[in-house]
């Protein structure tokens, strides 16, 4: 259903409101319900906005999303409450010595980020859970380890052809090939398009230079803030019993290296041993809920912990993260909403008869609109494809720079909006508030976006 100008307004809504109340349940809620009078008014239904909530569940990937979610908040509670981050810290920072500074912490989040790039979520869960210690050791901004954990997610993944984004990729130029739109094989193409992802490659150095300067600049600078220093804390007595556990790193490598290690095998099986071609929600549902069990049964062995001890720090860490997930439940429900008022198909339409030099820009500035809008890079990319690429192939626009900009402004929305599930989870795994992420990250972003607008216009016309 494609209703014209009238489709934007829940999602201007949700957006407006949360920055206003900086509150994103009510943002998200007044978005869904105001879709849903619209839905309602169209196709004369009742209720269309509220059932969409409960409809969440019925898809099989946002509802293993949202169980993942939950048990990751047991997973990062139990390695905790087991002294798994103390010793981790203890070692790398007393023992070893390997982490001295606040650069050294940064860093960590930073590489870890670049090197898990076969799925932006287990990126942003992994690097987040290994370096947020190491921050509060080194009284660095959680603000700070949000930015880092988000920026070296999305836009690695969508880089790396060799994953379940590229594998995305390949199945939408197929179609575009297929039916004769363009020549070539997808995965060239995909290639080929990797030097002109410039929004994904400008985050990633803006991120490093970050880590090696001085003073950070813009609102970064949050760390004496009541926003982040609240949550922080320099001792790490936090959630586990010092007197009764003693610290060991072990408690914190084995169910990492077990939850890492369960995700490339579920995808390998899943995909038949091919791992492009795997299962990354199954993948990532299964495998935390293996290393929960692996890790339970591996405390019981050590002596860590008992039985019911364990399945109580399990229950306390989901209901840790319930905030957060009903909040992701909305922002699944937003967006299927959106998707179903035609907004992103009427934001791509807005695009009328222009030059072919302007063509890759038009469409990066799109793709930020319509990401930013509905916060999918996924769904942005599905949309964008099929419009821009028959529409760049009679003008005779390169075709791996137009592929570049679809991508650049698919990451730049999945990145910093407010509503995406990936803003809101590095939110979650940093333990601030999604608003304040967003704030702080918001400069880095429109940053990144400005310099790579500036590339795909200088690049059009000279070309």
């Amino acid at each position: 259903m494609e209703i014209g100008w009238i489709s934007l307004a829940p999602v201007v809504l949700a957006i407006v409101l949360a920055f206003i109340t900086k509150n994103v349940f009510v943002a998200l809620l007044s978005g869904i319900i105001s879709a849903g009078i619209i839905i309602d008014v169209q196709s004369s239904q009742l209720f269309s906005g509220l059932n969409s909530i409960y409809q969440v569940f019925q898809d099989a990937w946002a509802a293993k999303s949202i169980l993942f979610c939950l048990m990751i908040g047991a997973f990062v509670y139990v390695i905790e409450a087991s002294g798994g981050v103390h010793g981790m810290v203890i070692l790398l920072t007393e023992h070893k010595k390997m982490i001295k500074s606040k650069l050294g912490a940064q860093l960590v989040a930073y590489l870890i980020g670049l090197l898990m790039f076969i799925d932006a979520t287990s990126s942003i869960v992994i690097s987040g859970v290994a370096a947020r210690p190491l921050f509060d050791r080194f009284n660095v901004s959680r603000a700070k380890l949000a930015y880092i954990t988000d920026s070296t997610s999305s836009p690695v993944a969508w880089f790396v052809p060799f994953n379940a984004a590229g594998a995305f990729l390949m199945a939408m130029i197929g179609g575009q090939i297929a039916q004769g739109f363009i020549k070539g094989d997808p995965m060239t193409l995909i290639i080929a398009a990797m030097p002109y992802q410039l929004y994904g490659i400008v985050s990633i150095l803006i991120v490093g230079i970050t880590i090696f300067s001085k003073k950070d600049f813009g609102v970064m600078e949050v760390e004496k803030s009541a926003e982040t220093t609240k949550i922080q804390s320099n001792d790490f007595d936090g959630v586990y019993d010092s007197e009764n556990i003693n610290p060991n790193p072990r408690n914190m490598l084995i169910p990492l290296i077990v939850f890492v290690g369960s995700i490339f095998a579920i995808m390998m099986i899943t995909g038949n041993g091919n791992l492009l071609k795997g299962d990354g929600s199954t993948s990532i549902y299964i495998g935390v809920f293996i290393t929960l069990v692996v890790t339970g049964i591996y405390y019981l062995i050590k002596g860590v912990t008992s039985f019911d001890n364990y399945i109580k720090w399990v229950m306390k860490g989901m209901s840790s993260y319930l905030e957060i997930t009903v909040i992701l439940t909305l922002a699944f429900a937003l967006s299927s909403l959106v998707g179903q008022l035609g907004t992103g198909a009427y934001i791509a339409g807005m695009c009328g008869s222009v030059s072919k030099a302007l063509i890759p820009f038009i469409i990066f500035v799109l793709g930020m609109l319509m990401s930013f809008a509905t916060g999918t890079s996924s769904g942005t990319v599905s949309v964008l494809i099929p419009i821009a690429v028959p529409l760049a192939s009679a003008l005779g626009v390169n075709m791996p720079l137009l592929l570049g900009a679809i991508i650049s402004g698919a990451v730049f929305g999945d990145h910093c909006s407010p509503i995406s599930d990936s803003t809101i989870l590095a939110s979650m795994i940093a333990e601030i508030d999604v608003m304040a992420h967003v704030k702080t990250q918001m400069p880095y972003a429109m940053t990144s976006g400005v310099i790579a607008g500036i590339g795909f216009l200088a690049i059009g016309i000279s070309g």
